[in-house]
C-alpha cells in the first residue's frame, strides 16, 4: 500500500485558491475567492479550472446579487480527498477515516493501547486496513471513481504529551510508560506504507475546530482539552502554537488561587487538582472512606457513575463535579489575559458529561474583571468524544492542503 501525495496542486497559489473556496462551505463565487486570495482573476480562473478537472472542486448552482451577472457558486468536493485520524489516548485506541469537511466516513475503536508498542501499531495497522476494505466492499467511490484507498492522503495521530512532534517520537506520555521513547511516526509509517504525523492531542482538537469551521483560521483561538487530565492550546492565524517542544499548553499545574491542598509540584490548589479525573475520585473516595480506583479504565467508568450521582442529586458529586468548573474558570481567566483570545473553546472526551454541571462556573469565574471586558466568548465543542482521532485528521489535512502550513 502507498500513501496519495498532491503533486498536482502543490504549487502556493493552488492551495490558496482551494482553501479560500473551502473556507466557505455554503459556498464561493469566483470574485469572492479572488478578493479571500490576493490573486488576479485570471489566476484563480485558471487554478480553478484544473481544480475541477481533478474533482477536488465543483460548481453548485448561481447567486444573484442585485444588478449584474449572476454569480457561480463553487464548493470544495468533501469525498474528493480522504485522511485517517489516530487518537492513542491511554483508555482506548479510536481510529477515523475522515473527507475534506471533516465529516466521518468510517471509524473504529481499538480498545487500550496495551503494553506493548509494537503489537498497538500492529492493530492500528490492522484496523486502517479494516476499514479500506469495508469500504471497498460498500462501494465507496471518490466522485472520480477513485477507492478509499487511493483517495487516502495519509495518517495523523493525537496523543497526550510529551512527545516530539518533529521527530515523530512518543516522548513520555503520562499512564503510558510502556510506550516512553516510542518512535511511532516510522514504526506506524512502516506498517501502513503511509505518510504518518504525530501531534499532542490538544493541538490535534484544536485544529479540527479550525478546519471545520468558517473563518476561525483568521482568530486567535483558545482550546481546552477535557479528559483524564486538562490541557489547553493556541492558535493564531490558523495556526497551532506548539512551543520549542511541544509542550505548550502544560496547564495541569496552573495556579487556581483556590482553597485546595499542596499537589505534587509543591504549589498549593493546582488546575489538576480539581480537574484530573483520578483527583475527583480520590475526593470521592476519601469522603466515603473508600479505595481508590486503580485503573483509567475504571477512572471513565467512575466518573460516569459520579455524575449521574450528581443528576441524582447527590450533594458531594455535584459539589466535585461544580468545583471542577470553579478552577476551570479560574485558570482560564488567568489564560484569557495572557492569550488575549476572541473565543475559547471547550471540549474533549469527558467534556460533554461534565458542562451541564460545571459550563456556569467556568462562565462566572473566567469572565470576572477584565475577561469580560475582553469580548470573548466561551462556548462548547461541536465535536464529541472522537475529537482527538478527528483532530489527527485534520491535522494531515492541513499539512498537505492549507496554504499556512506547507
Amino acid at each position: 500500500m502507498r500513501g496519495s501525495s498532491m503533486p498536482d496542486i502543490g504549487a502556493k497559489n493552488e492551495l490558496v485558491v482551494l482553501d479560500a473556496i473551502r473556507s466557505a462551505p455554503e459556498g464561493s463565487s469566483q470574485s469572492e475567492v479572488v478578493r479571500r486570495s490576493g490573486l488576479s482573476r485570471q489566476a484563480v480562473s485558471l487554478i480553478t479550472r484544473r481544480l475541477m478537472e481533478r474533482g477536488l472542486v465543483e460548481t453548485d448552482g448561481t447567486l444573484s446579487a442585485g444588478r449584474g451577472k449572476p454569480r457561480t457558486v463553487l464548493r470544495v468536493v468533501p469525498s474528493s480527498l480522504l485522511a485517517a485520524g489516530v487518537h492513542l489516548d491511554p483508555t482506548g485506541i479510536t481510529l477515523v477515516i475522515v473527507d475534506l469537511g471533516a465529516n466521518v466516513v468510517a471509524e473504529k475503536a481499538l480498545g487500550p493501547p496495551g503494553p506493548d508498542p509494537d503489537a498497538g501499531v500492529a492493530r492500528i495497522a490492522e484496523g486502517l486496513e479494516e476499514l479500506l476494505a469495508t469500504m471497498y466492499e460498500d462501494g465507496w467511490r471518490t466522485p472520480g471513481g477513485q477507492s478509499a484507498r487511493e483517495a487516502l492522503l495519509g495518517v495523523g495521530v493525537a496523543a497526550p504529551g510529551g512527545l516530539d512532534w518533529r521527530r515523530g517520537v512518543l516522548v513520555d506520555p503520562p499512564w503510558m510508560p510502556d510506550w516512553w521513547d516510542t518512535p511511532l511516526v516510522e514504526m506506524l509509517s512502516r506498517a501502513t506504507g503511509r505518510t504518518v504525523l504525530l501531534d499532542k492531542d490538544t493541538n490535534a482538537a484544536l485544529a479540527a475546530e479550525i478546519w471545520a469551521s468558517e473563518r476561525l483560521s483568521e482568530q486567535t483561538l483558545l482550546y481546552v482539552y477535557v479528559s483524564a487530565g486538562v490541557g489547553s492550546a493556541v492558535s493564531s492565524a490558523g495556526r497551532v502554537q506548539r512551543g520549542s517542544t511541544t509542550q505548550a499548553g502544560e496547564i495541569g499545574h496552573l495556579p487556581t488561587g483556590l482553597e485546595g491542598p499542596v499537589c505534587g509540584c509543591g504549589r498549593r490548589a493546582c488546575l489538576s487538582i480539581f480537574t484530573d479525573v483520578h483527583a475527583m475520585l480520590r475526593r470521592v473516595d476519601a469522603a466515603q472512606d473508600e479505595l481508590s480506583s486503580a485503573s483509567l479504565e475504571a477512572d471513565g467508568e467512575r466518573l460516569e457513575a459520579l455524575l449521574a450521582a450528581a443528576t441524582s442529586g447527590d450533594r458531594l458529586a455535584a459539589r466535585i463535579a461544580q468545583e471542577h468548573g470553579t478552577a476551570l474558570g479560574e485558570a482560564l481567566r488567568t489564560l484569557i489575559g495572557i492569550h488575549d483570545p476572541h473565543r475559547v473553546i471547550i471540549g474533549g472526551p469527558y467534556w460533554r458529561a461534565l458542562e451541564p454541571f460545571a459550563m456556569s462556573q467556568v462562565l462566572e469565574r473566567a469572565l470576572l474583571g477584565s475577561g469580560g471586558r475582553r469580548g470573548v466568548t466561551i462556548s462548547s465543542s461541536a465535536f464529541g468524544d472522537d475529537v482527538g482521532a478527528i483532530g489527527a485528521a485534520t491535522l494531515y489535512l492541513g499539512r498537505e492542503l492549507s496554504p499556512t502550513v506547507r
